[in-house]
């Protein structure tokens, strides 16, 4: 049969990470998933920016070196059609997710995201306002300690349009990367393993290393930004392993983007927009310390209020299929 039929075993526990063996999980499908079809999207997706930066560079005749790509202003495009030109690669990459994943591993996309056949959409929502709280409340103690280092930028003709592309867009681009990454990755990992410690941290390095060639990184140095890539990544891959699903997971890192997209920006953010605020000066030490106290804040009151059980870390990842049923589909 084309399709992996799920309802015969739901008198199991189906989880995130076990949805893995269901359906046809052959190692090539995972690199074609992960390396093959988003350079393809991407490729797709990159064509607006690169003729409206093509478009730009005519106008005022400028040579390729004389402005910074991430900079639209360098070449006078408006910044919040540069962020959605910027954008829209992930969104095609979401698209084409989509479009090839239950073809090529015949069983419904949303197991990618929970194991189960449909999205937990309150747990997005919840994961996505407590991670708003949370970065609000930092931001505005921040404001107000260091008030000196910031530049308040009240223009609502810009500031309106901004958070109308942020919201409708930068979701996707989250979504995207916790989908590849959280579930795609980790199922495909924890299929080979068995073990959900590594299921957290071998996404998660890879999650901090696709970040190196962020801007951030060349301005404060590898080894000062990747610890702060990697532990954003630690928490939402232990956000995901404890519920099962990577819908919190999903909700904060849309909250995360879509909020300092918004509300704060520097000089060497990858989202160069009009934002309320602007950073003068950054410490990198001080910003991984917020850091650290926030994931903590996150992961604690997400934990009591789901009653997660830490003992799902050493819990070993199995088929959860009858033995007779188990063998792949080829």
């Amino acid at each position: 049969m084309f399709l992996f039929n799920l309802t015969k075993y739901k008198h199991m526990l189906m989880n995130h990470l076990e949805s893995a063996y269901l359906g046809k999980n052959k190692c090539w499908k995972y690199l074609l998933m992960i390396i093959v079809i988003p350079l393809l999207a991407q490729l797709v997706g990159s064509i607006p920016l690169f003729i409206a930066q093509s478009v730009q560079q005519s106008k005022l005749n400028l040579a390729s070196g004389d402005f910074d790509p991430l900079d639209f202003a360098s070449y006078g495009l408006n910044s919040t059609l540069g962020l959605a030109l910027l954008l829209l690669p992930f969104l095609i990459s979401l698209l084409f997710f989509i479009k090839f994943f239950k073809p090529l591993h015949e069983r419904s996309f949303t197991t990618v995201i929970n194991g189960t056949s449909s999205i937990r959409w309150r747990r997005l929502i919840i994961g996505f306002a407590v991670w708003v709280v949370i970065m609000a409340f930092v931001v505005v103690v921040d404001y107000y300690l260091n008030i000196s280092n910031y530049q308040l930028r009240l223009d609502l003709n810009a500031l309106i349009p901004l958070a109308i592309v942020s919201l409708a867009i930068i979701p996707f681009q989250a979504f995207y990367e916790e989908i590849l990454i959280r579930g795609y990755l980790a199922q495909g990992i924890g299929r080979l393993t068995k073990n959900r410690l590594l299921v957290i941290l071998i996404p998660s390095a890879l999650f901090a290393l696709l970040h190196a060639a962020n801007p951030e990184v060349k301005e404060h140095g590898f080894w000062v930004m990747m610890p702060q890539y990697f532990t954003v990544a630690v928490i939402y891959a232990l956000v995901s392993v404890f519920d099962d699903g990577i819908e919190l997971a999903m909700g904060a890192h849309a909250a995360n983007n879509a909020f300092l997209s918004i509300f704060v920006t520097t000089d060497s953010a990858v989202f160069q927009t009009d934002a309320l605020l602007k950073m003068i000066e950054i410490d990198p030490s001080k910003e991984f310390v917020s850091l650290l106290i926030a994931s903590f804040v996150f992961m604690g009151a997400l934990a009591f209020k789901y009653k997660w059980s830490f003992k799902t870390l050493i819990t070993k990842i199995s088929d959860p299929r009858p033995e007779e049923s188990s063998k792949e589909l080829i």
